[in-house]
């Protein structure tokens, strides 16, 4: 019989011996060997070598009799075999439930409709291993059970309160979640097409100017910063007054160098040990732009905002499975805060509510589209151009997806030439094709390189907005990406642009080898991209943006 990694077993192991759990399910048992490794770290290490004296209630459920062995009855105290879905209703509570590649054998309605009668029947948690990158795999010696019939990544479960950790493996991997049972209920529909719909309101040309006050959480090259400091530059446009803060041992500039230039009314740096709330007394309102800032804020009487944009943490990508993580703990310190959440996506917005029990208001990101445009003349030269745009060291960015992809599409005999913009250089080795590495380019520098480019390759596993695929409809330029959440908040599949499941190789080398050969088809895409972008031109989003502001401080 096929049988999973034992690359996982010792992650599997532990969470069980740390929350010793008195009732587990292990259902799709197999062979059997987590029964046995079960008794192995709850029973024996407390000389309860006898099977009479075991404490812990173990069941399991295999829908392939023929998988019966000894194993199975001394390990397990009962055994359903029958398909998990038709027996779940008549079985108990458990504390644990284990799902260890089993959910990939379902369809993804079946997979959904397991998972919800699952969480009615755990108290503690869902255990669940499935591959990063599953085998083609058809009915095993007579047992049809053993096909696989989907493909899960981390933007399936955004409807559930879960945790996450890959695990490598050569080049595959085994992606562990925990879900836990939440007050939520069950899941809800994503908003997946949001586009930007503004009412004109004159009357806010008439409303008193603002003081706001932005709380920078770095300097770092990153999107969620991007934005913060775009918000800042539209928001003076308007003639509010704009206070930058941000926390630094050294006597540096607020705004970061590698921004365009930005003229703010003030620029304030303090000590780590101080807390903002002695330095913003004087604003109207603040915006912070990190999550953990709101601890410091919480007894502060100045109206805030807390603007979510999307980081590893929101996803449950910490890389600690346990229910009471310690950063578990303080992501919900931090939502637990008394403030205004705005979410920069219809799936953020699903996810704070799903988890945190918090509803937002959703104000997608903006771009700037008098500074991406589309090129005014053809290229001088007829190479296919192919841009990747990302941090290589972050792994949710998927650009092993992208590197495999385009190697396929290499040796199909396409020919091109990529680009890849990124804030560290990447360790890759062994490309046939010529791939050029454009490290912290400026801002007017980054605009030229997508107009210059043919189309823009985005990989991610997940992703709470998106801006590079914005940023390539702004430059009309036409964009391939994963179904990584945050983008289908703004792209239409064969509409404005193509989209593929994550990690779904030969998808995207296809789609990839379409574009090449087919111009008109990047035309139209482009096109209808750069439309698209201009929906969210950040002079309407700033008008939204506005509308809440007023509203929270109560001038609405």
């Amino acid at each position: 019989m096929p049988t999973s990694w034992y690359n996982v077993i010792p992650e599997i192991l532990s969470l069980i011996e740390k929350h010793k759990p008195r009732s587990i399910l292990d259902v799709g048992i197999g062979f059997g060997k987590y029964g046995v490794l079960i008794r192995e770290v709850l029973e024996l290490p407390y000389e309860r070598y006898d099977k009479l004296k075991w404490q812990h209630r173990v069941e399991g459920v295999e829908v392939f009799e023929g998988y019966k062995n000894p194993l199975h009855t001394y390990a397990y105290d009962k055994v359903y075999y029958s398909n998990i879905l038709d027996v779940i209703d008549k079985l108990p509570q458990y504390d644990v439930i284990l799902l260890i590649d089993v959910l990939e054998h379902f369809t993804k309605e079946e997979g959904y409709l397991l998972l919800d009668k699952l969480l009615e029947h755990t108290k503690n948690f869902i255990l669940i291993s499935t591959p990063l990158y599953p085998d083609i795999q058809k009915d095993y010696e007579g047992n049809p059970h053993e096909e696989h019939k989907s493909r899960w990544s981390i933007i399936d479960f955004v409807d559930y309160d879960y945790s996450f950790k890959l695990i490598p493996i050569g080049n595959n991997g085994a992606q562990l979640f925990t879900i836990f049972p939440t007050a939520q209920g069950v899941k809800e529909k994503i908003n997946t097409h949001l586009y930007t719909q503004i009412i004109e309101n004159n009357s806010l040309n008439a409303k008193p100017k603002l003081k706001i006050g932005y709380l920078l959480p770095h300097k770092n090259l990153t999107g969620g910063l991007k934005m913060l400091l775009e918000n800042m530059r539209y928001m003076k446009k308007r003639g509010h007054t704009i206070c930058g803060f941000l926390k630094s041992d050294t006597n540096d500039d607020v705004i970061p160098n590698w921004y365009r230039d930005i003229e703010i009314d003030e620029k304030i740096i303090l000590p780590h040990k101080d807390s903002f709330s002695y330095y913003i007394e004087d604003c109207d309102i603040v915006i912070a732009g990190w999550l953990g800032q709101l601890i410091e804020l919480k007894r502060n009487k100045i109206h805030v905002i807390y603007w979510e944009q999307g980081s590893e943490w929101l996803f449950g990508d910490y890389r600690d499975l346990s229910p009471n993580s310690k950063i578990r703990e303080h992501l919900k310190e931090c939502f637990s805060s008394d403030v205004t959440f705005v979410s920069a996506s219809p799936l953020i917005a699903k996810v704070l509510k799903v988890r945190y029990g918090k509803d937002s208001t959703i104000i997608p990101n903006g771009i700037d589209t008098t500074f991406y445009f589309p090129r005014k003349k053809e290229k001088s030269s007829q190479d296919i151009s192919i841009l990747l745009v990302g941090h290589p060291y972050l792994w949710f960015k998927g650009f092993e997806v992208a590197l495999i992809a385009l190697e396929m599409v290499w040796r199909k005999g396409y020919r091109f030439n990529v680009n890849w913009v990124c804030q560290e250089l990447p360790n890759v080795k062994n490309l046939s094709y010529p791939i050029n590495f454009i490290k912290k380019p400026s801002q007017e520098e980054l605009a030229e390189i997508y107009r210059n480019s043919d189309m823009l390759v985005f990989t991610s596993w997940y992703e709470g907005f998106g801006m590079p695929p914005l940023e390539a409809m702004a430059s009309g330029i036409p964009v391939i990406s994963t179904r990584c959440g945050g983008v289908e908040s703004f792209i239409t599949p064969g509409v404005n642009g193509i989209l593929v499941e994550p990690g779904d190789i030969e998808g995207i080398a296809y789609a990839v080898m379409e574009l090449i050969k087919n111009s008109k088809l990047r035309e139209i895409l482009a096109k209808r991209g750069r439309q698209t972008a201009l929906n969210f031109d950040f002079e309407k989003i700033t008008e939204m943006w506005e509308t809440v502001l007023y509203k929270v401080k109560g001038d609405a």
